[in-house]
């Protein structure tokens, strides 16, 4: 039986980007900080500590760029051999970011009450636009960038989406990351071209 063959890893790659990007504005010391997770906590199981979800819910084509690009040969001079490149093909990963108190509540640190105008939710959520603004290009991600974008049609309106989780709406964030996701590399090979030729003539026309 032939082996699984290996995939692209940049679609988990944005996730650890994103991570880095973002606990570089938030406080994530696991004993006074806000935990980042990747998915969205359980509407029976409220969050025991501060928590940001990051949580990606569509992955699809991403059309509407026009700079994907196919597999092309590559002529290697030194071995006079060809080999078929992988090309890449730009993915769009969309995601809704949250922040959960403790106990699902609006309620902030001593001194700053949930209904302040500075309660921690609202510095959690600034945090995480300033990170996002200010990592458009994703660190060691070439040609992947971000952008914050309405909530989509998929969510089915925000107001089912919070229904679904059991807890009343939040301020949340719309991301939308796009990322090139590089071609299955086949290691197929091409012949090389050995010689060119050339023949031109030159033809006479006369005047009417």
């Amino acid at each position: 039986m032939a082996g699984t063959t290996a995939s692209d890893t940049t679609i988990l790659d944005v996730n650890q980007a994103l991570y880095d990007a973002l606990s570089g504005y938030i406080d994530v010391n696991p004993d006074t900080g806000v935990s980042i997770i990747f998915d969205l906590p359980a509407a029976d199981s409220p969050p025991t500590e501060p928590t940001l979800s990051v949580f990606l819910y569509e992955i699809h084509e991403d059309l509407q760029m026009r700079t994907a690009q196919m597999r092309v040969p590559t002529y290697h001079a030194d071995t006079k051999t060809s080999t078929i490149a992988p090309g890449w093909v730009n993915v769009c990963c969309n995601y809704i970011i949250t922040y959960w108190d403790i106990a699902q509540t609006a309620t902030s640190s001593p001194g700053s009450p949930g209904g302040a105008p500075d309660n921690t939710s609202i510095k959690v959520m600034n945090q995480v636009v300033n990170a996002l603004i200010n990592n458009r290009q994703l660190a060691d991600m070439p040609g992947a960038y971000t952008r914050m974008i309405p909530p989509k049609d998929e969510l089915n309106t925000l107001g089912n989406f919070w229904q679904a989780l059991g807890n009343k709406p939040r301020l949340s964030l719309s991301l939308s990351v796009t990322v090139p996701v590089f071609l299955t590399d086949a290691s197929d090979s091409a012949p090389a071209v050995q010689s060119t030729e050339v023949d031109m003539s030159q033809q006479q026309t006369g005047r009417f």
